[in-house]
């Protein structure tokens, strides 16, 4: 949270260093409910009415009685653009909701806090302007104890602009995160500030702490600050308040301590082993504690050093990817089921380090990052011809000061960037000096962590802005080894990193990609003072930026293909090959030559990357009959492998036979970092479920086959010649060049690396006719009380129809629709199944053939379901639990009974990793293991049992 300067601020200081263990047995007394902090969420339904030709200003929309009756209603949180109406709507959007204030609030400080509202904000409370917001990505708040009429209804008004916009992404207009009443004693902590840094000599680490204290009374107060450090919730250390401080009325002060954690206490923070610590501040007077405040905070040291990078003292070489945080059916207003299942899908690429994302993530972004280790650049989201490009403005200080204030204690924070590709002269001239002041006042409000500057120019200005950097942060996107050498003939004493590298579009279609990862980044290794690359882009975007290149041009979707996911998360062939060169094994295989299997596996060497020290990773490996069923599972610990180690060979205990084997690296959370399998036998063939014709083209939809990895529709003339479609990974194939009107029989083939399925003695036999293909269905997903449908746009494409209903071929409703690429379908029923199909209408031709029928789930009262393909296998330190992840979950619940008839519980956070690790030797011989599934809300499914087997070692 940003605190401005509204109060006069005096400090104290009492410097105390001490061995912090020494007070760990003193008492840890909870505060009292009352005096704790409340959270009132304002999220719901809003009143909502765009203003298009600015009536808002004469008719006065923020007073009270104004007529709302013909407003529409929308979700807050959430952004408009994700419904019909409003996709493209750009300018004023005016949001009314009324609460009851308790009247018990009388003696407490309440705040109004939005999360961010973008971009442009106005609030209103109750017909009195409380104030504005000009930074669309940050969090604000406003004091409104004052304001309110405890005990009786109030007026909550708010205008949102979405104006502005940078580059080719998406200006999502709305209040897009949590909007909640904060509610707080009037003596109480604002905030607290952490900075841990580890000895590396010693193992002690050093705890800096400051408090920031306000007193909003009437009366001075005389106040005692202690602080409890716990970790995995076990109290580490206590240091008790000692000389009281008096705070006068309405004033603030800060209060700061520096202690001193023993070796023994210490587990460092790393993105590999993301140890975590927990503080608890209690503010007291006369000894009676009045107010708490929570946070957490990791211990962990950055450093670049001859022009290398250094996390807690190792040498590393890191990776990354680059993300616009949004998808076609949240808008940028991501629920936390979709942060963590990008946040896990980026782990699973083995990503480490990256400035993540221009704009500020949000709270629970960051703090996800924190649970499963990822090194971030957080950033001023300055970008290209800009006039906050200057030192004198106050906006951009502003910005850097709030992203410090709200983020301090973030251990996956490690860099704070002051722009991004603002370097060019001729467009910013003032340039130089702002750098140069911005990364000087972001190493003096937080000295902890490197202050740097993204750039795009420095290999064409050899005056360029990175030389106020700590790491020359370089973006390019052609001639990536050439312009490497020329940043390097510039700032030979410092530290390369590709913190934005690319070539071209990637498709939207995830069997189109064009990415080339060894082309692309392979010669980088090369270079040492390069510390690593991060790929742009992780997921597609909506945009509608049309480029002079073809290929950097936006889809006829709105969808900017430039990541290895589509927007609606579907994996594209980019994402596997990206998955495998970031890997940090340079080698695993599978060898069968000596008539038993043996696995080989080496690290990454330094003079590649990624490349570091891999301690707590195993591998799981497992064979599979014809029809995909597991027939047997094992799993092994790796030695701790510094970068180059050979690990010993490893031979597979199982000698039964198999249709496919498959390997896999597991990080120490338990993410999938690499994979390989062995087909040993062909693929059965899959099975055709519908067919759609145009006037050269047939289309298919089948259900997948076990085991195989690509399917390919094979089209044969009555005269006898063969036409082989594309090999596709979609749930669809074509097959196209064909005769008009004419018959041809169909077989579909299943691929793996045994061969290729044999044909059918039965083929499909369908005819080419002067029809128009269907929309592509991408993707569908199930709210309450609507539905999503992420679909394909061809260029004469101008509309959309859709039917729809709650049976299978019943379809009692209809309505067209002009958005493209994604569509929100309001629900018959609210958590009931929908069944749909879509068709293009286009321009200067009939309308299309329907989609085929499509069922979407919708989210019901009673929680998620549990994961299915559960199974569960002990390993050294406890259990490994592999499952089938849940559509929009957030973590899952894994309950036990131990031999002693004790009820173990267990909680992951983890949504959509495939496996869970869980630690504890009273894990191993445990009876009734079952899991059940958290959703947004915290609220937990019915439960599922989890079958343990006994894996082969």
């Amino acid at each position: 949270m940003f605190v401005p300067p509204r109060l006069r601020v005096f400090f104290v200081s009492i410097l105390c260093i001490g061995l912090l263990q020494a007070c760990a047995n003193q008492p840890d007394t909870e505060v009292a409910s009352t005096a704790s902090d409340a959270r009132v969420s304002l999220a719901g339904q809003w009143q909502f009415q765009i203003d298009p030709y600015k009536r808002a200003s004469d008719e006065q929309w923020w007073q009270e009685q104004t007529d709302t009756s013909n407003w529409d209603k929308i979700a807050v949180p959430g952004v408009w653009d994700t419904y019909d109406r409003y996709s493209d709507y750009m300018g004023d959007a005016w949001y009314r909701t009324e609460f009851i204030a308790d009247k018990s609030w009388h003696a407490q400080q309440v705040r109004l806090v939005f999360d961010s509202v973008y971009h442009d904000a106005e609030v209103w409370l109750n017909g009195q302007y409380l104030g504005e917001n000009k930074l669309g990505f940050m969090a604000f708040d406003f004091d409104v104890s004052n304001h309110l009429r405890l005990g009786s209804n109030n007026t909550l008004i708010v205008k949102a602009n979405n104006r502005f916009r940078r580059g080719a992404v998406w200006n999502w207009g709305g209040i897009r995160r949590p909007v909640y009443l904060d509610i707080r004693p009037q003596t109480h902590i604002s905030k607290v500030y952490v900075n841990a840094q580890p000895n590396l000599a010693t193992g002690s680490a050093k705890i800096n702490l400051k408090a920031f204290l306000a007193n909003l009374s009437e009366k001075p107060v005389s106040v005692t600050a202690d602080f409890s450090v716990m970790r995995d919730g076990e109290l580490v250390a206590h240091y008790p308040g000692e000389k009281a401080l008096t705070i006068a009325a309405g004033e603030s002060a800060e209060l700061e301590k520096q202690q001193v954690l023993a070796a023994e206490k210490v587990a460092l923070w790393h993105f590999n082993h993301p140890n975590l610590y927990h503080i608890k501040t209690t503010l007291r007077i006369d000894g009676e504690a009045v107010h708490q405040h929570k946070d957490r905070f990791g211990i962990r040291k950055v450093e670049v050093k001859d022009r290398k990078f250094y996390l807690n003292g190792e040498q590393v070489r890191l990776v990354g990817l680059n993300m616009v945080p949004e998808d076609r059916f949240d808008g940028n207003a991501l629920p936390l089921s979709r942060i963590k299942e990008d946040v896990d899908l980026l782990k699973t690429l083995n990503a480490n380090f990256a400035r993540l994302s221009g704009p500020a993530l949000p709270k629970e972004y960051l703090d996800y990052l924190d649970e499963v280790g990822f090194l971030v650049v957080e950033e001023v989201a300055l970008w290209g011809k800009d006039s906050l490009v200057d030192p004198d403005h106050p906006l951009p200080k502003e910005w850097l000061e709030r992203l410090v204030s709200d983020n301090y204690n973030h251990p996956s924070v490690v860099a704070r960037s002051v722009g991004n590709e603002i370097g060019d002269l001729t467009k910013n001239p003032k340039v130089m000096e702002y750098v140069e002041g911005a990364i000087k006042h972001a190493k003096e409000l937080d000295p902890s962590r490197l202050a740097v500057y993204i750039s795009y120019s420095a290999d064409y200005q050899k005056d360029d802005p990175s030389r106020f950097s700590d790491i020359v942060m370089f973006n390019k996107y052609n001639d990536h080894e050439e312009r490497l050498k020329v940043v390097d003939s510039y700032y030979p004493e410092k530290p390369i990193f590709f913190s934005e590298i690319g070539t071209r579009l990637d498709g939207v279609d995830p069997n189109e990609s064009v990415l080339d990862v060894e082309a692309l980044m392979g010669p980088l290794r090369n270079y040492p003072y390069l510390i690593g690359t991060s790929h742009f882009a992780f997921n597609d975007y909506r945009s509608t930026w049309y480029d002079e290149k073809p290929s950097w041009t936006t889809d006829f979707s709105q969808n900017r293909a430039w990541g290895v996911l589509t927007s609606y998360r579907n994996k594209k062939r980019s994402f596997t090959k990206l998955q495998k060169f970031y890997s940090p094994l340079e080698v695993f295989d599978l060898d069968s030559r000596s008539g038993q299997t043996l696995i080989h596996i080496r690290s990454r060497s330094l003079d590649s990357f990624p490349a570091y020290t891999m301690q707590g990773y195993r591998v799981v490996w497992q064979a599979f009959n014809d029809q995909g069923e597991s027939q047997a599972i094992g799993q092994f610990s790796l030695p701790s492998l510094k970068p180059g180690d050979t690990a010993p060979s490893y031979t597979l205990p199982y000698s039964g036979d198999y249709a496919t084997l498959k390997v896999s690296l597991l990080a120490p959370k338990g993410y999938v970092a690499h994979e390989i399998r062995h087909d040993k036998r062909i693929a059965p063939a899959a099975r055709i479920s519908s067919t759609h014709v145009s006037i050269d083209t047939i289309r298919v939809h089948f259900e997948r086959s076990p085991l195989a990895r690509e399917y390919q529709l094979i089209a044969t003339a009555a005269d006898g010649k063969v036409i082989e479609g594309k090999a596709t990974i979609n749930s669809f194939a074509e097959v196209s060049g064909l005769e008009p009107q004419a018959e041809y029989d169909l077989q579909l083939i299943a691929i793996n690396d045994a061969g290729k399925s044999q044909f059918s003695d039965t083929p499909v036999k369908v005819s080419t006719a002067p029809n128009e293909l269907p929309p592509i269905i991408w993707a569908t997903e199930g709210k309450r009380d609507a539905f999503h449908i992420g679909f394909s746009v061809d260029k004469q494409d101008f509309g959309f129809e859709i039917q729809y209903g709650l049976e299978p071929g019943e379809y009692s409703h209809k309505h067209i629709i002009q958005t493209r690429g994604a569509t929100r379908v309001p629900a018959i029923k609210a958590g009931a199944t929908h069944y749909f199909q879509l068709r293009r209408l286009i321009t200067g031709t009939i309308d299309s053939d329907w989609s085929p029928s499509h069922k979407v789930v919708l989210q019901g009262l009673d929680g998620l379901l549990p994961p299915e393909n559960t199974l569960a296998l002990t390993t050294e330190t406890g259990l490994l639990i592999q499952l089938t992840p849940v559509r929009s979950a957030t973590g899952y619940r894994i309950e036990a009974t131990s031999q002693d008839g004790e009820t173990l519980t267990m909680d992951s956070s983890l949504a959509y990793s495939p496996y869970i690790t869980v630690d504890g030797a009273q894990w191993k011989n445990v009876n009734d293991l079952r899991i059940a599934t958290l959703n947004e809300q915290g609220q937990l499914g019915e439960f599922s049992s989890v079958q343990s087997v006994t894996g082969s070692k």
